[in-house]
């Protein structure tokens, strides 16, 4: 470090780099990336399949374990799962998360490819496979437009207008439009009417196709020129199909309005639909650039929506569902508070016990520090958000530490009467590589965090790349700009009354202190491993919980009919539940979305897929305090309303599944499953704490099966797929066709002038066509109809059947809780040859992240040793400052049991974090234990002296990092982590300062028998 000798002829140019660092961080700050979360990968992709007509059986059979097979020779799977619908198939591929997010489009590529290989496997009338890689795309800005006395179409139109116009935008990426109904045309005939005109419906089915069809024309060539021919005439109106010309078997050509009506209208089951507050609404939901800052994008939002209003009718309304511009703008103000009040809790702290000047001059350093650290994430386009704002609050405190050593060596030396030049840049130069040691190991101690490989490490990565900034930055500034600061900054000569800086009376008693502790080594000892045991004993009473939720003003309530309810009843339900819910006097606004989750409008917002039987309402409470207490009395109301419901209440968590506890059972035979299943569930209703209990196989459906007779079906020259068709047509409508109107693509449906939806004993009356103009009551092409109940959906895991035995904890309690109580009762249960057992939920992924973490624990306490080692150059100190570390664990219990705070995965980091701090402050004082042994005093007065001198620095620094981090200690993430750092470290001081010395003693065997030593104040 001989370039500090110099440091005040480099004066201009210091001063031009920190003019530079100020402004550039202020620049920085505002020109930071700003989102609500990390913008974090999902690395899934979807295989959907579409197999008309195919019981849920025939698609896991015939297409669904023809793609997983193919699917599984991919590289790099984690793990693949699967549902089997009546006519749909979805295949969901989880992949590793050790993959690099780079290499995710070529391995979705990849996926293609073995998809299209499979293709020519699956059975005919199954479409071809549609990969949706997609899925994990964020959309933070959702809008519900809503219209009342307009029609549905206007609502539509308006709707794409807006699309197109705010795509414009500049850093919109995507816009998609949810909650909609699918318009199209009907076809709808008289059965007596097709007979009496000798007309079967195939002749229209193939009318229209044949019209459809789209037929290279040719060319011919003119001279030079080659003219392309184009055939025109396509179905541009509902009037093209209306006189579209069919020929009968007699060879008579009529118009389709001579046989059938033509009308407008929607596919039926309606798929999704939604409402704001009871009004009809569409769903805009608006992606951003990656990198951008959404805050700037609302505002250029608004400022378009504003001009777009112009246009539009009065009455249609634009309601931020979620937004996130809002929210990340209040909680930049929220971090902008957190920051200036741990600023001046830190510059409080250091002018009442460093003094004014002194005080200002490290406090300095720490408005440099975090400004530098803007200007460096700028560069490394680390965004602002929930993650790395918390990170530059929890390291606020630590950033002071290496400017309080080198302050307080600057304020010794002179006291010490040593001359001002020298003593400027002594101190940062004695203790520049002990310092370096000590922050790097200050920062391994979070790299665990950076190596881990899982979604929550992934979450929560940007936490250690703005400490590691922050925290070096803090020592390289410590080296130059503590010093050259102190120039100005402080007025030394008022200091050097007394050559003695150790003369006060908190020195004084604190000598005495640690001369009894190094007395009575053994007892000091015995009381620490008695507390240290103790905090051991009292860990099982720590409440246990993954991840917590986030506090926001909103929450999720789910609703599901049993299993094959229509999508109609669903909305008429939640709209009676709407209108009761709006009048509670905490609830604000209520978006309802029938059949599916709307879209992902924040990565910690929990997804549910298309399902008939499936609602769900989000709703705007006053504050976070509310959504608890609305809880309660909402499923309450829920379940007097409709007691044939299931319902729950969710909340935004970061790492979220269907359900906090589940236990898969795999294998053959559904029926098994089943069982196994709900020996399970009777294990979980008995349990207390356990609510919500259900499996993702849910209830078997009534299904009606007509068994056709091949017999009767060859007299009548009709086969099963005329009954199909039949069947079809007869209830929901036969697709058989589509036009392009211009802007949407409707689909052409057949289909009776009246249907037997609502008429079930009819079914046997259904007429069905062959290859003649007359039709025949199913009855007569069939041995019976058969009503069964079967299997509405087909779970797989991993090519194998499988079935989820499910429940959350109920109030008041956590999910480790549960699985504590039942986990044994249900392992217990006897499992047939063939079948397993496995836990997933918050178990599996606190399980697996927490072994991700701990994967490269040992290679940063490699690296940790290697540096201490290089620094003093001895094992018996190195292994001496790392016996202390488990006593960390005394503060870390003690104070989350005070607190009631969780230990989970942040108090996991925040512990680690505690470490490196606490080998940090050993470092500290085990180096100043050596500088005093270099100087001639004897063993016993340098381990004295040192453990004096250092007092004030190690207590400085770790009361600027516990009371720096009050303002956290309410935040719902890293509240824990802020009290396991702040209890630790109170503790973690006193272990330092009391602990070090007794074991410095005793391992370089240093005798206390007769403790003759001079004071040092004499």
């Amino acid at each position: 470090m001989s370039f500090l000798n110099n440091i005040f002829e480099k004066r201009k140019l210091l001063i031009f780099i920190f003019i530079s660092i100020f402004i550039g961080g202020i620049f920085s700050f505002f020109s930071l990336g700003k989102l609500e979360d990390a913008e974090i990968p999902i690395k899934v992709a979807v295989v959907m399949t579409v197999y008309p007509g195919a019981s849920a059986h025939e698609v896991e059979l015939e297409v669904t374990d023809v793609l997983e097979k193919e699917i599984q020779r991919l590289e790099n799977i984690d793990y693949i799962e699967s549902r089997s619908m009546a006519g749909f198939s979805e295949i969901t591929i989880y992949i590793k998360e050790t993959v690099n997010t780079q290499k995710l489009p070529q391995l979705w590529d990849h996926l293609r490819r073995k998809v299209s290989d499979a293709q020519n496997l699956l059975p005919q009338g199954a479409s071809p496979p549609i990969v949706n890689d997609d899925f994990g795309d964020v959309n933070g800005i959702f809008l519900a437009m809503s219209a009342e006395g307009y029609s549905y179409e206007t609502l539509r139109d308006y709707a794409y207008y807006l699309k197109r116009e705010l795509s414009l935008v500049d850093g919109v990426r995507r816009i998609t439009i949810t909650g909609e109904k699918t318009p199209c045309i009907n076809i709808e005939f008289n059965t007596n009417k097709l007979t009496n005109l000798g007309v079967n419906p195939k002749m229209i089915i193939q009318a229209i196709q044949e019209h459809s069809k789209v037929v290279n024309s040719g060319s011919i060539i003119s001279g030079t020129d080659r003219i392309y021919i184009e055939a025109n005439g396509k179905f541009t109106s509902p009037e093209d199909i209306e006189n579209l010309l069919i020929t009968t078997t007699s060879g008579d050509q009529l118009n389709i309005r001579d046989v059938a009506e033509i009308n407008e209208s929607y596919l039926e089951p309606i798929r999704t639909e939604m409402h704001y507050n009871t009004k009809p609404a569409l769903g805009i939901a608006i992606s951003m650039e990656n990198g951008g800052n959404v805050i700037k994008l609302g505002e250029k939002l608004e400022k378009k929506l504003e001009e777009l209003e112009v246009n539009l009718p009065i009455g249609i309304e634009f309601n931020k569902v979620f937004y996130q511009p809002e929210r990340v703008s209040n909680a930049i103000s929220d971090f902008m508070m957190n920051l200036i009040s741990s600023v001046l809790i830190v510059v409080a702290v250091l002018l009442f016990s460093m003094g004014l000047r002194t005080g200002l001059l490290i406090a300095s350093g720490l408005v440099f520090t975090i400004l530098g650290t803007f200007i460096i994430m700028l560069g490394f386009d680390i965004t602002l958000q929930r993650v790395s704002l918390a990170a530059i609050i929890i390291a606020m405190g630590m950033l002071v530490d290496n400017s309080i050593v080198v302050a307080d060596g600057i304020l010794v030396d002179l006291k010490k009467k040593m001359p001002r030049p020298k003593a400027l840049v002594n101190s940062a130069k004695v203790t520049a590589m002990p310092l370096l040691g000590a922050t790097i190991v200050a920062i391994l101690a979070f790299l665990p965090l950076a190596l881990s490989p899982n979604s929550a490490g992934e979450f929560l990565r940007s936490l250690f790349y703005v400490l590691a900034i922050s925290l070096f930055l803090s020592w390289i500034l410590a080296m130059v700009q503590t010093p050259f600061f102190a120039n100005y900054m402080v007025n030394f000569k008022k200091k050097n009354k007394s050559a003695n800086p150790y003369e006060g009376k908190l020195y004084v008693y604190f000598e005495r202190f640690i001369k009894y502790t190094l007395k009575h080594r053994a007892l000091t000892v015995i009381i620490f491993v008695v507390i240290l045991f103790s905090a051991f004993y009292n860990f099982k009473n720590l409440k246990v919980l993954f991840m917590p939720d986030l506090d926001y003003d909103q929450f999720i309530v789910e609703y599901w009919l049993p299993a094959g309810s229509d999508s109609k009843q669903v909305s008429e339900d939640l709209l009676v539940l709407e209108k009761e819910l709006i009048k509670f006097e905490d609830v604000h606004n209520i978006t309802a979305a029938v059949g599916a989750t709307p879209t992902r409008y924040t990565l910690v917002r929990p997804m549910n897929n298309l399902k008939s039987n499936y609602g769900e309402l989000i709703i705007d409470a006053t504050d976070f305090k509310a959504t608890r207490t609305l809880a309660p009395k909402i499923q309450s109301c829920i379940d007097s309303l409709f007691p044939d419901s299931r319902n729950r209440v969710r909340y935004y968590n970061p790492i979220s599944g269907e359900t906090q506890i589940e236990v898969k059972f795999s294998g053959p035979d559904p029926a098994v499953l089943r069982k196994l299943a709900e020996k399970a569930k009777e294990i979980m209703r008995n349990e207390p704490k356990a609510t919500y209990v259900k499996d993702n196989w849910s209830n078997k459906v009534k299904t009606i099966t007509p068994v056709y007779s091949q017999e009767l079906g060859r007299k009548a020259m009709i086969n099963r797929s005329d009954i199909a068709y039949a069947m079809s047509i007869a209830t929901n409508g036969l697709t058989v066709g589509a036009f392009y109107d211009g802007t949407y693509s409707l689909p052409i449906v057949l289909k009776l002038d009246e249907q037997v939806n609502n008429k079930i004993e009819q079914i046997s009356t259904i007429p069905v066509w062959g290859m003649s103009n007359q039709s025949v009551p199913l009855s007569q092409v069939t041995e019976k109809i058969e009503v069964e109940f079967k299997d509405e959906v087909i779970h797989r895991y991993n090519n194998r059947r499988a079935i989820l035995a499910q429940c959350d904890p109920n109030f008041g309690y956590t999910a480790p809780m549960v699985v504590e109580e039942i986990m044994g009762k249900i392992n217990a249960i006897e499992l047939p040859n063939g079948y397993e057992i496995e836990w997933l939920g918050e178990h599996k992924n606190s399980k697996d992240a927490n072994e991700a973490l701990f994967k490269f624990l040992p290679l940063s306490l490699i690296i940790m040793v290697i540096i201490i080692i290089a620094l003093f150059n001895s094992f018996r100190e190195t292994a001496l400052i790392f016996m202390i570390i488990p006593m960390a664990l005394i503060g870390v219990v003690y104070g989350l049991l005070l607190t009631g705070k969780p230990f989970g995965f942040a108090a996991i980091i925040g512990t680690l974090g505690l470490m490196g701090m606490m080998i940090k402050n050993s470092v500290v004082l085990i180096d100043q234990i050596n500088i005093e042994l270099n100087t001639g005093k004897v063993p016993l007065q340098a381990v004295i002296d040192s453990a004096i001198s250092r007092m004030r620095p190690v207590l400085m620094a770790s009361l600027t990092t516990i009371l720096g981090m009050i303002p956290l200690i309410n935040d719902p993430m890293f509240g824990s982590m802020s009290v396991v750092i702040m209890s630790g470290l109170l503790i973690g001081s006193v272990i330092t300062l009391i602990i070090i010395p007794v074991l410095y003693t005793q391992f370089f065997r240093i005798s206390n028998k007769e403790l003759k030593v001079k004071s040092i104040n004499d």
